[in-house]
């Protein structure tokens, strides 16, 4: 994956969108290390990120380190009647970091 990052940076590109699969967030699957080395690794060539797949409040710290962090795209987590607290949950733990 490195390697075609590598590419598409030579070639222009300057944001990627890093996706957890929903079937990962089905089973149980967190945010793994992995996961957060890999941002770190596509922040490291210069690429600014935008990170999806189950975000909820309680998620944000874990992407601290990654210094080109530009959005966080949360969707299930907004919907229902807690969905605006959730938003503004989640602008605060991206305020506490950025």
């Amino acid at each position: 994956m490195l390697d075609d990052a590598k590419d598409w940076v030579n070639l222009g590109v300057k944001q990627a969108i890093y996706h957890r699969s929903r079937d990962a967030e089905l089973a149980g699957k967190g945010w793994t290390p992995e996961d957060v080395d890999l941002m770190k690794q596509l922040s490291a060539l210069g690429l600014e990120l935008s990170i999806t797949g189950g975000i909820v409040p309680q998620d944000i710290h874990l992407f601290k380190e990654i210094k080109n962090a530009k959005a966080f795209i949360a969707g299930r987590a907004l919907v229902g009647e807690n969905g605006k607290a959730t938003a503004e949950a989640i602008r605060a733990e991206i305020n506490n970091y950025w």
